[in-house]
C-alpha cells in the first residue's frame, strides 16, 4: 500500500527508529483486512498509538474488530457516560488539517 505523505511523515516523526516496523505492521494488517485501508482509519490508529509499537498493535487489533472504535476514540472528546460526545478532529483530512472546520 502507498501511504499518503502526511501519514508517512507521522510514522517517521512518531516512531523514529521503529518507523520501518510500524509500516510493516500496518501493511501486513491492511493486506489481510481490506477495510483498514482507508486513510481515516490509518490516521486514527497512528494518532492513538502515539509512537508506541505495542499500542500500534493494540489499536490495529481494535480496528480489525470494529473500525468505529478507533475513529470515535481519536476524533471525539466527552466520551464518558452522561457526557455529550463532541467531534474535535476529522481524520479524513491530513494530520495538519484534522482540527480545522470539523463537522459532526
Amino acid at each position: 500500500m502507498i501511504f499518503k505523505e502526511d501519514i508517512i511523515q507521522k510514522i517517521r516523526s512518531d516512531f523514529n527508529d521503529s518507523s520501518v516496523k510500524a509500516i510493516e505492521l500496518l501493511e501486513e494488517n491492511i493486506s489481510r483486512t481490506e477495510y483498514l485501508k482507508t486513510d481515516r482509519v490509518i490516521r486514527c490508529i497512528l494518532y492513538l498509538a502515539s509512537g508506541d509499537l505495542a499500542k500500534l498493535k493494540e489499536y490495529i487489533e481494535v480496528a480489525i474488530y470494529d473500525t468505529r472504535d478507533v475513529m470515535y476514540w481519536a476524533e471525539y472528546i466527552n466520551r464518558n457516560p452522561g457526557q455529550k460526545p463532541k467531534r474535535i478532529r476529522d481524520f479524513n483530512k491530513t494530520f495538519t488539517d484534522c482540527e480545522t472546520d470539523v463537522r459532526e
